[in-house]
């Protein structure tokens, strides 16, 4: 039970991680990628964006992990939509929190939530979730 709640708290830490890298990377562009002080900006603004992920994500990535745990769920579809949909709730939450004539209702703020929510959900499946041996064929079987 420990070491599940351990990989489940470094999943999220990942799963945040990625998500604002991603964030970034949709506001800065790939130009972010050309120089060190860039790269410095860009690890700088994708730990911001996934501080603000993470107290957005957490009470949903907790109720995701709840039902993936009680069901025994490792399927990584599962991680994908939930992450899907966590991202699509920030997008609408951001949207509803918006006043005045600029908004962010548009195809490409979209994208950058869905890219975002689906490379966390993929982040967290691939920390947290234990992989079955059966569906590693290349490792080696236990000869214990």
């Amino acid at each position: 039970m420990f070491v599940a709640i351990i990989r489940g708290i470094l999943g999220f830490a990942a799963a945040v991680l990625v998500a604002g890298v991603v964030q970034v990377l949709f506001v800065a562009g790939a130009d972010v990628l050309a120089g060190s002080d860039k790269l410095e900006s860009l690890g700088l603004l994708a730990l911001l964006a996934a501080t603000q992920s993470a107290v957005f994500a957490a009470p949903f990535t907790l109720i995701a992990a709840v039902i993936a745990s009680w069901q025994s769920v490792r399927s990584v579809l599962f991680y994908a939509a939930a992450g899907l949909v966590i991202g699509l709730a920030g997008f609408f939450a951001q949207f509803a929190g918006e006043a005045g004539p600029e908004t962010i209702l548009n195809r490409y703020a979209l994208t950058a939530y869905l890219a975002s929510g689906l490379a966390a959900g993929l982040a967290y499946w691939y920390v947290a979730v234990p992989k079955s041996r059966a569906a590693m064929p290349n490792l080696p079987a236990n000869s214990d």
